[in-house]
């Protein structure tokens, strides 16, 4: 599972790479916590509504089953 979540740690930095044309650059002038905070928000809306659908899924399956 490591070597997984690596290879997409890896990928993800390809993609940062190729959208910006060069490696990370720590000193950009960007405000790394406010984008963090952005970023963190934006994953809980995804992992919620994720949730909620497989919750939603789930249920229809029961009610089916019944």
């Amino acid at each position: 599972m490591n070597d997984k979540i690596i290879e997409l740690i890896k990928q993800r930095l390809d993609v940062g790479k190729r959208e910006y044309g060069e490696q990370l650059d720590v000193f950009d002038g960007r405000d790394w916590e406010k984008e963090t905070l952005e970023e963190l928000l934006d994953a809980c809306v995804y992992l919620s509504s994720a949730i909620l659908k497989l919750m939603l899924a789930k249920e229809r399956k029961k009610n089916e089953s019944n």
